[in-house]
């Protein structure tokens, strides 16, 4: 039997082998274990590598446990305002005693036990809005959080991008490396006139090549590296093995940027949370000063087996009791200069937050018109990189053939090739400026804007 020739014939074969049943049923699994296959094996586009990234890089990861964090703040405040319990229990030695107030007999060489036993309640049941203004604070706390994760992601999908597109530029750059010392190879084996001193000036320009192969070979290795550990991926997922590509875009009047950016950007809603929960934090301090309505209760529990109960309620026996209490009381703090200063500085603080409110969003709108000014000029040197890569690539191609005839000289193609080389170059670095300043304009507006990318 000739063996088989792809993966699902194998895999076919095996089943068949073992379990007998009806093909239909066998070549549906073998078609899905084919897809599997190919699914693992499938390298990562941009949109994919963010998504992957959102889901597995380490710092955002670790960043979203802070909103665990700050939620658990809001149910502490519950706990405060809830019943306050104490309780006390212990049992020790004891000399036996007999009598009474006036009159007692010890034993000291006679021991027992004595228990002793207390618990209390306290149960706070108005205290002039604090706890409203904690739990305001507390969840405020929790909006800073998220919009905090917020901004670590649009970090995350910045730098994803910024490696992606650094691989694929240095993919590319090493792929052109190659080809291009293939040719002249090429050109070099097959010219028909042959000339010592051309073909070592040639030789010699060729060298220089496999020189900038190494080093643009160590960038595409070190961009791999970036890569995974931009993802918090595992070493081997790579993005798809393509070369660096222009793609064109339509952009929007700068002023629906900065709309949007207005909306959109967390820190605006860190500033505005942060603000709310300092001036309610502030609130509940100086309230603190107030007294507090409570229900309070306590059981208190006394009893030894070696000394004589006490009967009577005015009689007071501290080793053979039993008291209960409960009623409705105030409690009230007397540091009143602490809670006063700390009001204070929360207020300050607000203050604080409200000055630097302004200015944040002036700093902003001002960051969006420079980003939008790049991307104005990342065009326009992609245009006349895109020129310039096409005119390259036309000397080179004329001066290969002129050199494989034997018409042309080494010191055109080094010329012609050393022009192509810059032009690529230039090119590529042009596509990837380009690429990116869509990235920096989706960051600053804190919403993804690249029409390639944006939902």
């Amino acid at each position: 039997m000739a063996p088989p020739r792809a993966l699902s014939d194998v895999f076919s074969l095996g089943l068949t082998a073992s379990l007998p049943t009806n093909p239909i049923l066998l070549r549906a699994l073998s078609l899905l274990f084919f897809l599997c296959c190919q699914a693992q094996a499938a390298s990562l586009g941009l949109r994919e590598s963010i998504d992957f990234a959102l889901a597995h890089n380490g710092e955002l990861r670790a960043q979203r446990f802070q909103i665990q964090q700050a939620e658990q703040d809001v149910g502490r405040v519950s706990a405060e305002f809830g019943p306050h319990f104490e309780a006390l229990a212990g049992i020790g030695p004891i000399t036996r005693a007999t009598g009474n107030a006036t009159e007692a007999n010890e034993d000291k060489n006679t021991f027992g036990r004595t228990i002793l036993g207390k618990i209390s309640v306290t149960q706070p049941l108005y205290a002039w809005g604090r706890r409203t203004n904690y739990k305001n604070a507390a969840h405020a706390g929790v909006h800073v959080e998220q919009a905090e994760v917020q901004q670590k992601e649009d970090e995350v999908r910045f730098q994803v991008k910024e490696a992606y597109f650094g691989f694929q530029l240095a993919n590319s750059l090493r792929d052109f490396i190659q080809s291009g010392k293939e040719e002249l190879l090429k050109t070099l084996n097959s010219r028909k006139k042959k000339g010592a001193k051309e073909d070592y000036r040639l030789q010699i320009f060729l060298s220089e090549v496999e020189a900038r192969e190494a080093e643009v070979k160590k960038y595409y290795e070190l961009a791999k590296e970036g890569y995974t550990l931009r993802l918090g991926a595992e070493r081997g997922t790579l993005p798809k093995d393509e070369w660096l590509a222009a793609e064109t875009r339509n952009k929007k009047p700068v002023e629906e940027y900065i709309a949007v950016a207005q909306a959109s950007r967390p820190e605006f809603r860190q500033i505005g949370e942060g603000i709310f929960a300092k001036r309610s934090l502030a609130k509940a301090e100086k309230k603190g000063a107030y007294p507090v309505l409570a229900f309070m209760a306590s059981y208190d529990l006394a009893d030894t087996n070696v000394r004589t109960p006490q009967p009577g309620v005015f009689s007071y026996d501290p080793y053979n009791r039993e008291t209960w209490a409960l009623g409705v009381g105030f409690k009230l703090d007397l540091q009143w200069d602490l809670q006063a200063n700390k009001a204070a500085k929360l207020r300050a603080e607000a203050d604080e937050l409200e000055a630097k409110e302004g200015f944040a969003r002036r700093g902003i709108e001002v960051e969006v018109r420079r980003s939008y000014l790049e991307l104005e000029e990342a065009e326009t040197r992609l245009q006349a990189a895109t020129t310039a890569y096409q005119t390259g690539k036309k000397w080179l191609t004329g001066e290969l053939m002129s050199y494989g005839s034997g018409l042309g000289n080494a010191s055109g193609i080094v010329e012609a090739y050393g022009a192509r080389a810059e032009t690529t170059k230039a090119y590529f670095e042009a596509v990837h400026r380009h690429h990116m300043a869509w990235a920096m304009l989706s960051r600053v507006v804190g919403r993804e804007v690249d029409p390639l990318l944006a939902p």
